[in-house]
């Protein structure tokens, strides 16, 4: 069997979706599949004309293949798909919906409803709807009215990772890892800052900042108007060596977020044993161990203001903290694990 993902082409290969289609892919040839990756081009999620005509003439492609080719698209780009149901539903094809658009919760409603009603068109006619978390599988049943066993959960894999230690006695490292983009909730983390200068710290926002540069610029401003000047780094979209050098030096892992899907940073600061200091919205439910967790309202910066304070100032607390999540971050499965379980999701034949 072939499995063709069709993923969106305008999208960073370090944002959360394209690194969970990327491992899953890794895990799928490892396990034997010949797989293949295909950009849809054009802008999504919200497709204008480019991203339909791609879609259009990928999908048309695809059907020219033998019936052992398995579409998988991922569901940031298949709202460029609309209009082909037919033949979705003929082929069989999985929707790999991380983040339902319909949900966003910084959207106007006008633009949530206009997702909605292709989400009600296309996502019913699919074989299979696989989702990120049991929080998003709630949402979509109770949406769209789909029968509980055509969604399924596959949460990402968590790479096992070397516990991070931290800045060893020195200046308090706090880490946020997101694209800079309104829902990820930076400015939250930037505004419960502003109170605590009087405090040894300094933090590494690492995200994309070409999703959406307004929004990005706005927050280098906040950064540089608030009294955090010399305190707030920007680190961009990390390489993974980079990366993996901020995961070692960080001491807490801060999220202002409003929602997500899962919570694929989140899981990594459990895995590696840091502390966290998160809104609710961070992360879905499952994601979150609260023994190792300060958690606080999305938008609520004065009480997240409030929890890093006790962090940064307490290294007793981080420690507690940490242990808890290192303890935690056992349980959650490797990409190897969700290969395994993602191949047996595959439609037969």
């Amino acid at each position: 069997m072939t499995v063709t993902f069709f993923v969106p082409g305008n999208f960073p290969a370090t944002t959360g979706a394209i690194v969970f289609d990327t491992r899953l892919a890794e895990q799928l040839r490892s396990l034997g599949q010949a797989v293949t990756i295909v950009p849809v081009a054009g802008t999504h999620p919200m497709p204008d004309a480019a991203a339909r005509a791609s879609a259009a003439a990928l999908w048309q492609a695809h059907q020219r293949q033998t019936p052992s080719h398995t579409a998988v698209i991922d569901g940031f780009c298949l709202y460029a798909f609309e209009g082909l149901q037919e033949g979705l539903q003929a082929a069989r094809a999985i929707g790999m919906v991380h983040h339902p658009m319909s949900l966003e919760p910084q959207l106007p409603q006008a633009e949530r409803d206009a997702f909605a009603a292709i989400e009600q068109r296309i996502l019913p006619r699919l074989a299979r709807v696989v989702v990120p978390s049991e929080t998003i599988r709630a949402r979509l049943t109770d949406a769209l009215g789909l029968p509980p066993g055509a969604v399924e959960v596959l949460t990402p894999g968590i790479p096992d990772a070397p516990r991070s230690t931290g800045s060893e006695g020195r200046r308090c490292q706090l880490l946020a890892i997101g694209s800079l983009i309104p829902r990820k909730g930076h400015d939250t983390v930037l505004r419960a800052l502003a109170g605590l200068v009087d405090l040894d710290w300094t933090l590494t926002i690492c995200g994309d900042a070409g999703i959406d540069p307004d929004h990005a610029a706005a927050l280098r401003a906040e950064a540089q108007g608030s009294g955090l000047a010399g305190r707030v780094v920007f680190a961009g979209a990390c390489e993974a060596a980079r990366l993996e050098q901020l995961w070692q030096a960080a001491d807490i892992f801060v999220s202002g977020s409003c929602f997500e899907g899962y919570g694929m940073a989140v899981a990594e600061a459990v895995r590696r044993g840091l502390p966290l200091a998160v809104t609710d919205g961070a992360a879905a439910a499952e994601v979150i161990p609260l023994e190792a967790s300060v958690i606080v309202q999305p938008g609520d910066h004065v009480q997240l203001s409030k929890a890093l304070r006790r962090l940064i100032f307490s290294a007793p607390l981080r420690h507690a903290l940490a242990d808890a999540a290192w303890a935690a971050g056992r349980a959650f499965p490797t990409w190897a694990d969700q290969g395994r379980r993602f191949v047996a999701l595959l439609p037969a034949g």
